[in-house]
């Protein structure tokens, strides 16, 4: 029992860090599951980057970022539930489009140039960070836009055929790029849509759990995943993302505004360094 506990080890990227860095990963790990279950955005763009630095080789730590995501989704997404924070009708005219729109993004990738499109993504992330963050900040503005509640009413067809137009177009963007984007979705509940920015943080969870859990699938079927790595970010960054999703619900509506404007405007570096690594691809 021992030996293949020992081979296990020796074949998992961890067993060439030293414990600091082990203990440093986790940290940052849970630091990172926090903020996403707080703003309700997957963060991989940011999580990503770090395994790679540390000596993380790119299709394991793709794999592993994607099921981190999704597992700490899972948590942050049952908080968010219990809490009646889900428009779950949101989820599946957002969430199956997005699903469609991945696909032919993907098969149209090689028809686009990847830098430009993550320019774009740059671009209205820092837009929509700095919209975010002037309502956030604007004086004498308290009014709430509309209840905290999940349970909206029907909508129009107009309304309906917005989601379904917003979720595809995201899908197609993102199976270009080959990244999830609940960055680029949430302002899009938020600004587009309309939804509360807690129920916008609760119901991008859920779609970013199921377009995360579908991009895993593929890579559990090309191998590329490590369970040590998994096991131990998984598990940090469970509880960080609870504790993450707990603290939405102690936020009025400005500082959940505030929370978003700030991790939009932190993440889009991250995509604009993404964007020069493809130039001129």
């Amino acid at each position: 029992m021992t030996a293949p506990l020992l081979d296990v080890w020796s074949e998992s990227p961890l067993s060439d860090l030293s414990v600091v860095e082990i203990i440093l990963l986790s940290v940052l790990a849970f630091g990172v599951s926090y903020v996403s279950g707080m703003v309700g955005m997957a963060l991989g763009v940011v999580r990503l980057p770090l395994l790679i630095a540390f000596g993380i080789s790119v299709p394991i730590a793709a794999g592993v970022n994607l099921a981190v995501s999704v597992v700490t989704a899972v948590t942050s997404g049952w908080e968010h539930s219990r809490s009646d924070r889900i428009a779950f009708r949101v989820v599946v005219l957002i969430g199956v489009p997005s699903f469609i729109g991945a696909f032919i993004g993907s098969l149209a990738s090689d028809a686009i140039r990847v830098w430009i499109l993550l320019s774009l993504v740059t671009l209205v992330l820092l837009w929509s960070g700095l919209v975010a963050l002037a309502r956030a900040l604007r004086t004498g503005d308290t009014r709430e836009e509309q209840d905290e509640k999940a349970d909206v009413p029907l909508p129009s067809p107009r309304r309906l055929t917005l989601e379904i137009a917003v979720g595809f177009l995201i899908g197609v963007l993102g199976g270009a790029v080959g990244l999830v984007l609940g960055t680029v979705r949430m302002p899009a509940l938020v600004n587009v849509l309309k939804l509360h920015p807690a129920i916008a943080i609760g119901t991008n969870t859920i779609i970013g759990l199921l377009v995360g859990a579908s991009g895993f699938m593929g890579k559990l079927i090309n191998g590329d995943i490590d369970i040590l790595l998994i096991a131990l970010l998984g598990l940090t960054g469970m509880v960080g993302s609870y504790l993450g999703a707990l603290r939405t619900g102690q936020m009025n509506t400005n500082h959940l505004r505030l929370a978003i404007g700030i991790v939009l405007i932190v993440v889009a570096p991250f995509m604009g360094v993404r964007a020069a690594i493809e130039f001129p691809n």
